[in-house]
């Protein structure tokens, strides 16, 4: 019971600090669309940053992901030392990498932006190469500190990297306000600099403490970091094809018009922010228990322990999605100060794929802690690869909101071909528990459709902010009172639970 009590309540602290960053990143879009709008310069920004992560993710993001594990195992088998110079080692090519792509990226501007923006005319590209290059230091700092917070988690260090991580937010927040004036959209791109250089400076300063062999920049000879590098190679198939379908979405915005890639950012960035909760726990706390239990041959307590995070993650995620369905209106207006029909519909489609990202997320790391990561890899990348087929194929077709369906269904397909090859004990039960999700799902929408009926012209009308803000909420609240009866009469091993929850909590008053 000690070996899975501890993972919980780091899972339930982390996701409070990344729920408190989650609002702060509401805050800054809130800011981002009243200071900047659907503007030609929020195109640009959009595109450069998205081209940005999307090198970083491509070339970096699969070592991320398996960094944990693999030095966790380098240590326990070779010791720190050997670990360590792996790192380093790694550390020197991560260097050598920053110098070889900042040049590419540099030479290259120019395809690069048509590549980017085929909508864009001849002042739009010199616009946005100037926005891609001035956006390399990010590029680098960020990667630096995506290696040294992994590393400190492996340290039993969570929460510092995660107050630092809401300090940067804060920092965004501050230039928008102060600095949107006189920079413009660059203000962004000087706040994110400057969040890399506190950050990375703070975070080796925290590991130096721990293991003082740590360097950020080293000469180690690059064989050493082998390991690393041979454990992650089959993620970057499912990588490569996430990170371009991502390239294919936002070209193919570009050819609706001036704000329509903006618009669609907007929304992306809401469905964004379960997301960027949940993966930060999942690879923290989930895979790791996960693997220990395969390890042991345990498969009971595998299969217990994934449904479990399986139903506590889609439960809450399924609330963000169903306020997405139902309230694309009122969030619409909060942003824009107006209905915008698109980015309603757009809202809609990715709140139900938010559902079914965070499923193949789930399992995808229940399939790596059983050390199949070539099915995750290939089944994550015919999904995405399904997307880019519609978006190329059915572009000059579709409208804008469309684009956001390609990714739904290719997300779907993803979701049943991991049902079919995920091997778990007593799958039928996860089964079930996918079915009571989606039949939450199901009523939730139907029941705050009519609370909405009833109540938009009266208490929920959206002729300002107030009232937009103030429907947005209070349809949360009912969203959540609806999952605690859902539970409590549907709810097979968690009714016990919140069963024996209010039983105690009756007790201690009595």
């Amino acid at each position: 019971m000690n070996l899975l009590s501890t993972p919980r309540r780091i899972s339930v602290a982390l996701a409070f600090s990344r729920f408190l960053k989650m609002f702060l990143g509401l805050v800054v879009l809130y800011l981002s669309v009243k200071y900047f709008g659907t503007t030609f310069e929020r195109d640009s920004w959009v595109l450069s940053i998205g081209f940005v992560g999307i090198v970083i993710v491509f070339l970096y993001s699969p070592i991320n992901e398996t960094f944990r594990t693999k030095y966790i195992v380098l240590k326990e088998k070779n010791g720190e030392k050997y670990a360590m110079k792996s790192v380093n080692s790694l550390m020197n090519l991560f260097n050598v990498s920053f110098v070889v792509v900042s040049v590419i990226m540099f030479l290259l501007k120019g395809p690069i932006t048509h590549l980017l923006a085929p909508g864009f005319n001849v002042s739009q590209y010199d616009f946005l190469a100037w926005m891609v290059i001035s956006l390399i230091p990010y590029y680098i700092l960020q990667q630096q500190m995506n290696i040294l917070i992994a590393l400190l988690n492996t340290y039993d260090s969570f929460f510092y990297p995660e107050i630092i991580s809401l300090f940067a937010s804060i920092i965004n927040i501050l230039f928008i306000v102060f600095f949107s004036d006189s920079l413009g959209i660059f203000s962004l791109v000087v706040a994110t600099t400057l969040n890399g250089m506190i950050s990375v400076s703070f975070l080796s300063l925290m590991l130096k403490r721990k293991v003082s062999s740590f360097r950020l920049i080293s000469s180690e000879k690059l064989g050493w970091c082998k390991p690393f590098v041979a454990f992650s190679i089959p993620m970057y198939l499912s990588t490569f094809c996430t990170q371009l379908y991502i390239l294919v979405e936002k070209s193919s915005c570009t050819r609706f018009g001036e704000g329509a890639v903006s618009i669609f950012d907007y929304a992306r960035q809401i469905t964004n922010l379960p997301h960027v909760v949940f993966s930060s726990i999942v690879p923290i706390v989930m895979t790791p228990l996960l693997s220990k239990l395969f390890i042991g041959k345990d498969e009971d307590s595998f299969s217990d322990e994934m449904r479990r995070f399986m139903r506590l993650l889609l439960y809450f995620t399924v609330i963000i999605a169903v306020l997405m369905q139902t309230n694309g209106e009122q969030i619409s207006f909060f942003l824009f100060s107006e209905a915008n029909g698109q980015f309603s519909s757009i809202l809609s489609y990715l709140g139900i794929s938010i559902i079914l990202l965070v499923f193949v997320m789930i399992c995808g790391q229940a399939m790596i802690a059983r050390e199949k990561v070539v099915d995750y890899a290939v089944t994550v990348a015919v999904g995405n690869v399904f997307s880019i087929g519609l978006c190329l194929g059915l572009v000059h077709y579709c409208r804008l909101e469309n684009i956001a369906l390609f990714y739904l269904l290719g997300q779907l397909l993803s979701a049943v071909i991991l049902s079919f090859r995920l091997q778990i004990k007593g799958k039928w039960r996860l089964l079930k528990d996918v079915l009571r999700i989606v039949v939450f799902f199901v009523a939730s929408c139907v029941v705050l459709n009519l609370f909405q009926m009833l109540l938009k012209d009266t208490v929920l009308c959206s002729s300002d902010k107030i009232y937009a803000l103030f429907n947005l909420l209070l349809c949360g609240i009912v969203a959540f009172f609806i999952l605690l009866c859902f539970l409590l009469v549907f709810g097979g091993e968690d009714r016990k639970v919140l069963w024996n929850l209010f039983l105690n909590r009756f007790k201690s008053q009595k």
